[in-house]
């Protein structure tokens, strides 16, 4: 088993950043990521193999990110594309693994950028063709220059629902309605709060002004309540909402549409943050849980950094930073980077960091997560859908006295299948808390256990001969 100095999980923004940020200073690092192109969600590029026609022209933040990629490759940093890491082990040892064989690694340090996924909401229609998430969409049209439908309806909470809109306008979709479940009282009483950050707010302003003169309907205060269509989406009903995103009866409107993007936020990932036994926190305005983390990004165990989106999801300005401060401290710990020169700069990051850190918080403030939203779900509403259980199932569980999701999965193996809990322990959670009346906390998340992804058997057992 070989050793390096630094280990990064995840080539997005803040795995880039720190990556950069190490190597630069002279600390041997491994960048390590599952997909076949660096650049994570936000910086997506499109692969090699694909061409577009000649007047699909990379957006801003692709062309960003293949600048910032071309440099991490300058600087010599190890790059091993296409490999999945499933397990952490103890002394920072990473286990990886391609298609065709596993390698175990021994890190010195190790970053964590595992990024987040869209947070999965269950509701009458959800497992329709034509229902996509918000990140997803984004995805296909960053990446591959690919509409999800040709009239959509987008409903969920939070800028990215702006951004989505703006891809899909500028690609020739139809755009019928953008439902914000954040009421618009609660956006003006934050707007003064907004007046610092002045960019991001001309920015989201310039994509609901594009909106509005396309002629979509902009509706606050709403949730998607069903997708319509038998074998395929035909259309959606949106209701208004409380301010904690149930919906209100009475209140239904009805939309003729072929896809339904959905996009209520975002879950960072934390499987190798718990496999490598990190403290973890629950943070009600995001609506999940996140690393425990000192000034330094560092966790509660020591040499282990968990930066960006994966440490609770602030964008990808923070992830820059974020990833670029523990670079800083990777090198100063491992003697590239001493005295004054690491002080100066890992003090101006921390500066442009609490300068961002307000923004955040008023995000995190104004799309306060409601947990409301896991009431649309009906009976018959699948739950989980790798295993194909139904709501009622779970519920009948936490009646008959499961009161933690891993009894629940136990009982009717929620959780089990191919995504291991990612789209289905959430809503669980809070479902046991509804039909047991207490903190979601309580109701706790699935065990980790390696493989933190599905990994070949054929690659596992190469290892083991």
């Amino acid at each position: 088993m070989r050793s390096v100095g630094c280990v990064v999980v995840g080539g997005g923004p803040a795995g880039l950043a720190a990556a950069r940020t190490a190597a630069r200073h002279g600390v041997r690092v491994l960048l390590v990521d599952e997909n076949a192109e660096l650049g994570g969600q936000y910086y997506r590029q499109m692969p090699d193999s694909f061409h577009a026609p000649g007047d699909a022209k990379p957006g801003e933040e692709s062309a960003e990110g293949r600048r910032l990629i071309d440099e991490v490759r300058a600087l010599g940093v190890e790059l091993r594309l296409g490999a999945v890491v499933w397990g952490i082990f103890d002394q920072r040892i990473v286990a990886l693994a391609t298609r065709d064989e596993t390698e175990r690694i021994g890190a010195e340090t190790l970053i964590l950028a595992p990024g987040a996924y869209d947070r999965p909401v269950p509701f009458p229609g959800w497992t329709l063709p034509g229902v996509v998430t918000a990140g997803g969409a984004q995805n296909l049209m960053k990446g591959y220059r690919v509409l999800p439908g040709r009239r959509v309806l987008i409903a969920g909470s939070g800028p990215l629902l702006l951004v989505v809109a703006h891809y899909l306008l500028r690609g020739g979709a139809q755009v019928v309605a953008v439902c914000e479940a954040s009421p618009m009282r609660r956006i003006w009483r934050f707007a003064h709060r907004m007046l610092p950050h002045l960019n991001f707010v001309q920015q989201g302003y310039h994509y609901r002004r594009e909106i509005k003169a396309a002629g979509v309907r902009l509706l606050t205060g709403h949730v998607i309540r069903r997708a319509l269509g038998s074998t395929e989406v035909t259309g959606a009903v949106v209701s208004r909402c409380d301010d904690q995103w149930g919906p209100v009866g009475d209140t239904e409107t009805h939309f003729d549409a072929d896809t339904v993007v959905v996009g209520y936020g975002f879950v960072s990932s934390l499987e190798l943050s718990r496999l490598a036994g990190c403290d973890h926190r629950y943070d009600a305005e995001l609506g999940g849980y996140v690393p425990v983390r000192n000034r330094e990004m560092e966790s509660t165990v020591p040499g282990v950094f968990v930066v960006g989106d994966g440490a609770g999801v602030a964008g990808s300005a923070v992830a820059l930073l974020e990833g670029h401060l523990a670079g800083l401290v990777v090198a100063n710990r491992q003697g590239h980077l001493l005295g004054r020169d690491y002080a100066r700069e890992a003090s101006r990051a921390r500066g442009r960091l609490l300068h961002l850190t307000g923004f955040r918080r008023v995000m995190d403030e104004l799309y306060r997560f409601g947990p409301g939203l896991y009431t649309l779900a009906e009976d018959q509403t699948t739950l989980c859908r790798c295993e194909e259980v139904a709501v009622a199932d779970a519920l009948e569980a936490a009646r008959d006295g499961a009161s933690h999701v891993n009894e629940v999965k136990a009982w009717t193996r929620v959780g089990m299948g191919r995504c291991q809990g990612r789209m289905c322990g959430p809503a669980l959670a809070h479902l046991i808390a509804y039909t047991t009346g207490k903190p979601v906390t309580e109701a706790g998340v699935f065990t980790p256990r390696p493989p933190a992804k599905p990994v070949p058997l054929a690659a596992l057992a190469r290892e083991t001969r």
